[in-house]
């Protein structure tokens, strides 16, 4: 009996089907061939034998090269002295004699020229230069009063005085006629300058960048006042550290004075000897521990003072952390 639980119980073996025969292919049958003809036998040639020829023999009356060398070796030969009676040391005698003479002369020429160099330093005294005879006063009447002569003054101009807390415009007389602070409103000092220059200013604009605001810059000849100019995105005025500011060159036609004493005529030299706080070459820093807007709110500003050749620039501003 069959285990139920075992499923190849009733499994029968396969057994595949017999293959059918291939039928065999009769192969046709060959033609017999022809039986081949033996071949002749090949006849030798007889070779003739050669005659053994005369052996050469060495020639015995060739010397050997080896013949006549001594067994012994041979005494070095000394050597040869070159007997020129002397010529050597008369031909070096007579290069260090030229030498000798060639800097002989080179001393007489450089002596001379120095004396002639000490003669033309030494210029002849001066004499007395002939002086005018005075001339008498001729007495005049007590009743007429003499005329006094006084040396003519120039004539003062109206300029301009920059300072740390802003600038002010005087007159020809010296009295102040225009006061600005750095965060006052631009308008108005653009007016005063306009009629202190003679000239309505040029308008440009400087772009702004992360640390940087953006400004209108109005230009007069060797004078320029930046004005801050505020997008939505950007602080109110009143939080930034300079609303305006100015910068002057040697270009500007009337007088411009500031608190640290430079002037634009000076040279780098001239510039380093006010004592900035800090600078090399052609820049410079005064007033550097003015920049305190962070900290107290007060807008007063240092100079940057740059020197290139003859033209001298000075700018007053705000100064983040120098």
């Amino acid at each position: 009996m069959s285990d139920p639980n075992d499923p190849f119980a009733d499994f029968e073996p396969y057994e595949p089907p017999a293959k059918p025969e291939r039928a065999k292919r009769e192969k046709a049958p060959r033609e017999p061939r022809e039986a081949r003809q033996p071949r002749e036998p090949r006849e030798k040639k007889p070779r003739a034998s050669r005659e053994p020829g005369p052996k050469r023999e060495k020639a015995s009356g060739m010397p050997s090269v080896m013949a006549d060398w001594p067994d012994e070796p041979l005494a070095p030969r000394p050597a040869e002295r070159s007997d020129d009676g002397g010529g050597g040391d008369r031909r070096l005698l007579v290069i260090l004699s030229s030498i000798a003479g060639l800097l002989v002369v080179a001393v007489i020429v450089v002596f001379a020229i120095y004396l002639t160099q000490q003669s033309q330093r030494q210029e002849p005294a001066a004499g007395p230069v002939p002086t005018a005879p005075a001339t008498q006063s001729i007495p005049q009447p007590s009743g007429t009063p003499q005329p006094s002569e006084s040396p003519s003054a120039p004539a003062a101009a109206a300029g301009v005085a920059v300072t740390a807390d802003g600038f002010t415009i005087t007159d020809a007389g010296g009295s102040t006629t225009f006061t600005h602070a750095w965060a006052d409103d631009a308008a108005p000092a653009v007016a005063a300058l306009t009629e202190l220059f003679g000239a309505a200013p040029t308008e440009d604009f400087q772009n702004g960048d992360a640390e940087n605001y953006a400004y209108r810059i109005y230009v007069w000849e060797g004078f320029r006042l930046y004005d801050v100019y505020l997008s939505e995105s950007n602080r109110p005025r009143a939080e930034v550290p300079a609303p305006t500011y100015v910068s002057y060159d040697s270009d500007i036609d009337v007088p411009v004075t500031d608190d640290f004493g430079v002037e634009l005529d000076m040279s780098a030299d001239e510039v380093a000897a006010l004592g900035p706080d800090s600078g090399q070459g052609g820049s410079f820093v005064f007033g550097s521990d003015r920049n305190t807007f962070y900290q107290d709110g007060q807008r007063r500003f240092g100079a940057a003072v740059r020197v290139e050749g003859s033209k001298v620039t000075v700018t007053y501003t705000f100064r983040a952390g120098r």
